[in-house]
Parts: C-alpha cells; sequence; structure tokens
C-alpha cells in the first residue's frame, strides 16, 4: 500500500509533470521538422523551448527528465541517430545551461552565457575526431555534402564557393544552435516569470558577465588555428569562431548599457543591429573586440547603468 501511494504520488508530483509534458512537445517539435513536414524548420529550431520552460519553471531535475522522455521517444518513432541529434543539438546543452544557471536561488548567466562556445566546440571537435579516418577528414566530407546538395538543388559547384561553405559550415550549425538555445531559454523564463511560476527572476541581460576564465579559450583556439590550420581543416577555425560567440554576445549588452538612458534609443539600437547585418564580418569583428574590452578591459561602471 505505502509502495502504491508512493506511485500516486510521484505521478501527482509537478516536476514529474512538467518533465513529461515537456519531453512530449520537444519530441513533437523535433520529430516534426525531422519528417519534413510544413514549417519544420522553424519547428526544430524550437525543441529546446519546452526543455528550458519544464527547468526554469520546476528545477534542473525537470529538465533532465523532459530530455530524457524526449530521448526515448525519438529512439522509437526514428531511431538512434534522431536521438543523437535531438541531444547535441538541444538536450544535453540545454540542461546543462539549466543545472550551470541556478546560483543560491537566482539565475547567473556567466556560466550558461560560455556554454554557448564551449558545447560547439566540442562537438566540432568530437565530429572531426569521428571524421578522422574518412578521405579528407571533415572537411572531405563537408566537401562531398556540399557538392551533393549544390548538384541536387541545381546550383552550380564552383571550387570557391564549395570552399568557403566548407570552411563556415560547422561554425554556422554552431552559431544557430546557439541563438535557438539562448532565444528560447529567454522566451521560456520571460513567460514563465509573467505567469509567476518561474523559480528564479529573470536577470538582466545587459548585465551578463563571462567567467573569468573564459579568454583563455578563444585565446586557445587562436594560437591552435595559428599553428596548425591547415592540418586541422575546417575545424580549427570552426572551433575558434564559436568560442568567440560569447563575447560577441557580450559586446551586444555592452552596447544596451551603454545606449540606456539615451534619446532615441530605439533608433540608435535600429541602426546598430542593421549595421551587423549590412556590414556582417567588419561589424562582428567590432563587436567582439568591444566586448572583450567591456568584459576584461573596463574599469570604470558603465554610462547608463544596466538595463
Amino acid at each position: 500500500m505505502a509502495e502504491a501511494m508512493s506511485g500516486q504520488d510521484i505521478l501527482r508530483d509537478p516536476r514529474w509533470l512538467a518533465a513529461t509534458a515537456g519531453g512530449l512537445m520537444a519530441a513533437t517539435l523535433s520529430l516534426w521538422a525531422m519528417r519534413g513536414l510544413p514549417l519544420g524548420f522553424a519547428a526544430f529550431w524550437l525543441a529546446p523551448l519546452p526543455l528550458f520552460a519544464a527547468g526554469l519553471g520546476f528545477g534542473p531535475g525537470a529538465a533532465a527528465g523532459a530530455a530524457g522522455i524526449a530521448a526515448v521517444i525519438h529512439v522509437v518513432v526514428a531511431g538512434t541517430l534522431p536521438m543523437v541529434v535531438f541531444l547535441v543539438a538541444f538536450g544535453i546543452p540545454a540542461v546543462a545551461m539549466v543545472i550551470a544557471g541556478f546560483r543560491g536561488g537566482r539565475i547567473d548567466t556567466g556560466v550558461p552565457l560560455a556554454l554557448l562556445g564551449i558545447w560547439p566546440a566540442i562537438c566540432i571537435l568530437a565530429a572531426a575526431a569521428y571524421f578522422s579516418g574518412a578521405p579528407g577528414g571533415l572537411s572531405g566530407t563537408l566537401r562531398a555534402t556540399v557538392e551533393h546538395g549544390l548538384a541536387r538543388m541545381g546550383g552550380g559547384t564552383s571550387v570557391s564557393l564549395v570552399e568557403e561553405l566548407v570552411q563556415v559550415m560547422p561554425a554556422a550549425l554552431g552559431f544557430w544552435a546557439a541563438v535557438s538555445l539562448s532565444v528560447n531559454a529567454a522566451a521560456a523564463q520571460s513567460a514563465l516569470a509573467r505567469k509567476g511560476i518561474a523559480i528564479a527572476p529573470s536577470p538582466r541581460w545587459s548585465e551578463a558577465r563571462l567567467p573569468a576564465w573564459y579568454p583563455v579559450l578563444p585565446g586557445a583556439g587562436a594560437l591552435a588555428w595559428l599553428l596548425f590550420g591547415e592540418e586541422g581543416e575546417a575545424a580549427l577555425l570552426s572551433v575558434l569562431l564559436v568560442l568567440l560567440l560569447p563575447v560577441f554576445l557580450q559586446g551586444i549588452a555592452a552596447v544596451h548599457r551603454y545606449s540606456a538612458g539615451r534619446p532615441g534609443r530605439n533608433f540608435m539600437l535600429g541602426v546598430f543591429y542593421a549595421g551587423l547585418v549590412i556590414l556582417s564580418v567588419p561589424a562582428a569583428i567590432a563587436v567582439t573586440a568591444f566586448g572583450f574590452y567591456e568584459q576584461w578591459g573596463r574599469r570604470a561602471g558603465p554610462p547608463g547603468g544596466t538595463t
């Protein structure tokens, strides 16, 4: 009787219910995309939202349970490879960010922000090791994939275009995964806070600070690329780029801090984001450099306070 009551208590536990609901929803969104159904691209990038909702509303255990349930559903419905894709892209990093973010009843965004660069770097290095025995390694595999994709779309397969895509493809995938994780985490926390069921107050993104040790990682990535770039093919450049992503986000946060309380702030931010889109690479380099300065170079507090 006691065991039966214990089982009933577990089924009534809101954390278990949140994990079940989050896992079912995350699996539905992910498998919707993997089955090629309409709006699948959008559904795939929304897949981590239920995981963050479970974790930020009911604790890290609920996030881990949701990811585990979603993984089991992937195996049963689609097989092992789709499960691995889901866990690598969203399941593992989302749970890790939730676990790392809770500190003494509040959310500390420092380590989760760092994970947006660390996790893609780990995945790229793991992929490079996995494909090391293939002809041309990871670059050779990506090159064949890009050429096949361009041929199926009826486009040309010029050497320069293929090489450019091969060089940036791992970093681009890491970038979009990081954007999806950060946006979905912010959306989940905002929705839970409005409903009054978030277990910690919402942090201010503009106040996010990377850990003091983080510059060592992009520094090591830059050194590895300079020394072994040709031998490391696309992997080392992509690792460097994804490790710089959290610093780039730190630079954007700093722009928001500096614009706080200034006349025409919305117009200034609009021009800033338009410049990021139009100028692209030069603007990204400038914002990343600004992020380094704001995080580790500036001594005084930012003008305008925080937003």
